[in-house]
């Protein structure tokens, strides 16, 4: 089914941007018939259509597949701002979907900004990569499962007999251990990421950043819409900004979204 929909697509359209299907078998029948809907206005091209029922259904649910839908129809639109904020609050959801971050990248590429990041350290790319391999929830199934094999090792090292179930109890023991952690961890940095907005798109074609939290102050650099900005404080309608190469600056709070 899913080759199918891909294939009409690509025959229909220039450049084809993947679809998902909006709900699992969990969600409620109405959200499910809308989503329906907003997929056949896609397909037809009637993308503000389709985003106008995306986006109601994105008012009550958070979900990644929904939220990636909804960036295609921006970015067939020709909104490629919106479409970013829709593909990285999507990312939030679900940050090891690859078709998500196909998608970012090829949308970044026709923004006007090309800012290099400060490089980071090894151990810090791996250790955000490691993060990003589950999911928030699926970090805590994990750590569950850590704590289901960490039972069973306590009771074989206790009472087997057998001298090399002992040893294999003592070392699940301590693997067990080492995944509960970790899964805390990563499962609390998810959630971080996932609840904390400090991270917006530029949404105006062009702006000023300045030395200062109000319109007077001097200019220090000029940005563009689309670019992905760290928010690092907010003031009297202002917010802070951090580029990727590290530059600061403050602009108008209504020329950002949040992710």
């Amino acid at each position: 089914m899913k080759i199918l929909r891909y294939s009409l697509l690509l025959f229909a359209l220039s450049f084809l941007m993947p679809g998902k299907h909006c709900f699992g078998t969990s969600w409620e029948q109405l959200q499910q018939t809308k989503c329906q809907i907003a997929d056949s206005a896609y397909q037809m091209e009637n993308y503000a259509e389709a985003i106008r029922i995306y986006e109601e259904i994105a008012k009550e649910y958070e979900e990644a597949n929904l939220f990636y839908n909804l960036g295609n129809a921006y970015y067939k639109n020709g909104e490629n701002a919106k479409a970013l904020l829709w593909y990285e609050r999507a990312l939030k959801l679900d940050p090891s979907d690859e078709d998500i971050q196909h998608n970012i990248a090829f949308v970044n590429r026709k923004i006007i900004d090309k800012i290099d990041a400060v490089p980071e350290t090894l151990f810090a790319q791996w250790w955000h990569k490691v993060t990003d391999l589950l999911t928030e929830r699926q970090w805590a199934v994990l750590s569950i499962i850590g704590s289901f094999l960490l039972f069973l090792s306590i009771g074989a090292y206790l009472f087997a007999r057998s001298g090399g179930v002992r040893t294999t109890g003592f070392v699940t023991f301590w693997i067990s251990i080492i995944v509960i952690v970790f899964s805390v961890i990563f499962a609390n940095k998810q959630k971080e990421k996932a609840t904390h907005h400090t991270e917006a798109i530029v949404m105006d074609l062009v702006v000023d950043a300045k030395n200062a939290p109000n319109a007077g102050g001097k200019n220090l650099f000029v940005i563009h819409e689309g670019l992905k900005v760290q928010i690092t404080n907010e003031m009297n309608g202002w917010v802070e900004i951090r580029l990727p190469n590290g530059e600061k600056g403050w602009i108008a709070q209504n020329s950002i979204e949040k992710i």
